[in-house]
């Protein structure tokens, strides 16, 4: 007869030690990569994004902030989603300005811009191309987007880009003495959610602090007001 041996209790207290050893060190490890890759994807998306805006700049000659029939009185933020997207709304009390990046009236689609042809007071795919309005759709300074693969693009935590489209030259919310030290920027309130880079007139490049993101959030530079 074949005699059949099993784990003994203490073998199998030593396998569950060693598997629970090996979880312990290999969660936070894997953990930590997953975070890493989330703002790596971050920084790849908001470098496509610039690329994006540099790009209808080259063809069209004007900066997504408004056009001769947007909205009245210009745009303050460009968002990266369509309605309905989520953007965060908390901010760090303690950095100077960072609330405005949560108050973001008047604000406009970034979709608007590069995905349709609809820089007006019309939004998405509604009345594009409309002479005298939308970009030209004819001519050496024409639209030749879309610019990008979808018209929402959210970061790897689900939230909107922000951008601080009000610094863009001939934006008319601002003076060139108000742009002047100011850089546009391309903004994710990171892994908090919360808004902890400082935006204000009274903040620029030149003062401390200066409208560099702050703590978690992530930002590259499109636009520098010299």
């Amino acid at each position: 007869m074949r005699k059949e041996r099993g784990f003994t209790l203490i073998e199998m207290v030593v396998v569950l030690a060693v598997v629970s050893i090996l979880v312990a060190i290999l969660v936070p490890t894997i953990a930590r990569h997953i975070k890493e890759a989330k703002i790596t994807r971050a920084q790849n998306e908001e470098l496509v994004i610039a690329s994006a805006i540099l790009s209808l700049y080259k063809d069209v000659g004007r900066w997504p902030c408004t056009n001769a029939a947007g909205p009245a009185g210009g745009v303050n933020r460009v968002l990266s989603g369509q309605s309905g997207d989520y953007i965060p709304t908390d901010h760090d009390a303690s950095v100077l300005g960072s609330g405005n990046w949560a108050t973001i009236p008047t604000t406009k689609y970034l979709a608007d811009y590069l995905y349709f042809n609809n820089p007006d007071e019309n939004t998405g795919g509604l009345n594009q191309n409309e002479s005298g309005e939308d970009y030209p759709t004819t001519g050496d300074y024409r639209w030749r987007g879309p610019y990008l693969d979808k018209p929402s693009n959210l970061d790897p935590w689900g939230a909107q880009y922000v951008i601080s489209a009000r610094y863009f030259p001939g934006n008319s919310l601002t003076t060139v003495a108000q742009r002047t030290g100011h850089r546009v920027l391309v903004v994710s309130s990171g892994i908090n959610q919360v808004w902890e880079s400082p935006f204000a007139d009274s903040i620029n490049r030149n003062t401390t602090p200066d409208d560099s993101p702050g703590g978690d959030d992530i930002g590259f530079v499109i636009y520098t007001n010299d």
